[in-house]
């Protein structure tokens, strides 16, 4: 992890606790976020995997890479492999940037730095320090996306345009609403945002109903619109207008459907919006 990376990381999460007024996390924040920035970049050194230094993967096709990293979105999980060659190929040997909510070891971002292997990659998540992979073309950074504050952060700090945002998180609908209100302006001209999972809540009670008492999902509701075409009735189904301010800014919505099932339901729902 860049030096200048862990700053804003370690600023960025002592803030936002300050904000919430939770002050004991913050004591102890204060001296872990130091420990885990040594421990990690002794663990990318010391036990990481350096994809770099693999190349006997360059000529892997997509599916192959999620597979071989152990991604859920390979063919034999989520199978959004298809979906994301379909609509992302044409990015394969550009100079591209990568923005990917959600690192969980990071097998999405090795897999991507593989295959887009001229793109810089970002990987964001809570808990930045937590990967298997180590590559010189794939950065770590810190937010929070059930806060608002620290997506802000996360938006200034970057202070960049991206080609591809992919938001693979919480799957939580008010996270997933959020990320998008406050990042989608982060996309350059052309440029495809991705959010996976989005229906995920409905077929998942123990992990999002039962606590959260999630009923819809609104982002969820203006994508199938748009995806339908169906803007002339859109602001009779959708209040927020910060979604709606979007729409001027949005070429297309196409929405998939992978494999995967959880309680009998197909919970693989992906969308990709392009931005005009």
């Amino acid at each position: 992890m860049l030096f200048r990376d862990f700053i804003f990381n370690y600023k960025s999460c002592l803030i936002c606790l300050i904000k919430e007024k939770n002050f004991f996390t913050f004591g102890k924040r204060i001296l872990l976020l130091p420990y885990k920035y040594i421990l990690s970049n002794l663990t990318d050194f010391l036990k990481n995997i350096n994809i770099d230094k693999q190349f006997s993967l360059e000529n892997k096709s997509l599916d192959d890479l999620f597979k071989y990293f152990d991604c859920d979105k390979s063919s034999l999980v989520h199978g959004y492999s298809k979906f994301y060659l379909q609509e992302l190929e044409k990015f394969k040997d550009s100079k591209i940037n990568i923005l990917e909510f959600g690192i969980h070891f990071g097998s999405s971002q090795a897999a991507l730095s593989k295959y887009f292997s001229k793109a810089n990659i970002i990987g964001v998540d809570k808990n930045p320090y937590f990967k298997k992979f180590y590559s010189k073309k794939i950065r770590s950074l810190y937010c929070d996306v059930s806060d608002r504050n620290s997506l802000k952060f996360l938006r200034d700090y970057l202070n960049t345009e991206l080609d591809v945002i992919i938001d693979d998180a919480s799957h939580i609908p008010e996270h997933q609403l959020l990320t998008f209100i406050e990042t989608f302006d982060l996309l350059k001209s052309k440029g495809i945002y991705v959010v996976e999972e989005l229906d995920i809540f409905e077929s998942f009670p123990e992990n999002y109903n039962t606590h959260l008492k999630i009923e819809s999902s609104e982002l969820r509701n203006f994508l199938h619109h748009l995806n339908n075409q169906n803007i002339q009735n859109i602001n009779k189904h959708i209040n927020n207008h910060e979604i709606l301010s979007k729409i001027n800014k949005i070429e297309w919505v196409k929405i998939f459907r992978g494999n995967y099932e959880i309680n009998g339901k197909n919970v693989s729902e992906i969308a990709f919006i392009k931005k005009i």
